[in-house]
């Protein structure tokens, strides 16, 4: 894990990972969207905003769904569920290593910093300053494509429905990357395509996990049985 942080502040360091060139990727996003019609980002925003539509829980969200939700996942799945620990372990070093290659070949800025009426969110409704200089030490803020939000909500959302004996968690799982999905977006964060892209990452990383450290009880679909603990 400290590995994959190394990783990450690397390519933030890298000389073509620049904020010039990350908003001027965002804006070619920005417009593919346009071309394709789905560049809901600023009406979604505005929606929730204006309707109130629980924006401290989906500020919240963002934040937690990286800083709480993902490391609480791999403790827990670590201390008591150590059978799936190779699989899960995989499933987020794929990801994150799928995300960070990416990142240094398409840095791409989000869009509370490409411009246009989307607005950050988090930085205004919460204590939590995005862009603050000390803050930017410790993220890359050009690195919306693709979104890990959306990818590495997967590792949470594999572990509540297959490791969890209860009912409600598999529902939570079932929904969770779902719920991620908006927070990332009515935020500012994110465009669809980058949560389209973290799809992809994390599809992808499934399938590489599950060749390299099949989970206990695997069946032939990317969602396992659970285990029956």
């Amino acid at each position: 894990m400290l590995t994959a942080l190394g990783a990450y502040n690397l390519v933030r360091a890298l000389p073509r990972v620049t904020i010039a060139r990350g908003v001027a990727n965002g804006r070619r996003v920005a417009e593919l969207e346009r071309r394709l019609g789905i560049d809901i980002e600023e009406s979604a925003q505005r929606l929730f905003l204006r309707r109130r539509l629980g924006m401290p829980l989906w500020n919240a969200l963002y934040l937690g769904s990286q800083l709480v939700i993902m490391p609480l996942t791999l403790g827990l799945v670590y201390r008591y569920r150590r059978e799936s620990w190779p699989f899960v372990r995989n499933l987020a070093l794929i990801s994150w290593s799928g995300g960070l290659s990416w990142y240094a070949l398409q840095p791409t800025a989000p869009p509370r910093l490409v411009g246009g009426r989307t607005v950050d969110t988090v930085s205004q409704q919460t204590l939590v300053k995005l862009d603050s200089t000390l803050l930017r030490t410790t993220y890359n803020p050009v690195a919306a494509m693709p979104s890990l939000h959306v990818g590495m909500s997967f590792l949470a959302a594999w572990s509540l429905i297959n490791l969890c004996d209860s009912g409600w968690t598999s529902v939570l799982g079932s929904v969770y990357p779902a719920l991620v999905t908006v927070a990332v977006v009515v935020t500012g964060n994110h465009y669809v395509l980058d949560v389209a892209a973290g799809l992809g990452v994390a599809a992808s990383a499934l399938a590489i996990a599950r060749r390299l450290t099949r989970p206990p009880g695997a069946a032939s679909t990317w969602l396992v049985p659970r285990p029956g603990l």
